[in-house]
């Protein structure tokens, strides 16, 4: 049985960074996923479903980051902490490549 995650509030002015994908990406992505069967099918699907989210996030006055994924760096970033690339990772993975471009603005 499946338990729902906890709610959790995210402060109003927060950056909120989504994961983003070319074509090619999407298709290695699914190659080497742990949790593929929570992934859409096809990328077209997957991307009409990511800019509906942004869409709906953005309506709510929220600003949106796309971040473009590279899943070699990716599937590095997993080994080197010992963990699966799963949507934790690939969620925990934006955040890290946020405050990466974060540190090095002036």
């Amino acid at each position: 049985m499946k338990h729902p995650r906890p709610k959790t509030t995210i402060p109003p002015d927060a950056q909120i960074g989504v994961g983003w994908y070319t074509r090619e990406q999407w298709q290695r992505l699914i190659e080497v996923v742990g949790d593929r069967s929570k992934l859409n099918d096809t990328f077209e699907d997957w991307e009409r479903n990511a800019l509906s989210a942004v869409r709906e996030i953005e309506s709510q006055g929220r600003s949106i980051r796309k971040v473009m994924v590279n899943v070699e760096a990716l599937m590095a970033w997993c080994r080197e902490r010992g963990c699966r690339i799963d949507g934790a990772a690939r969620a925990e993975y934006v955040v890290h490549l946020i405050k990466m471009t974060e540190e090095k603005r002036p």
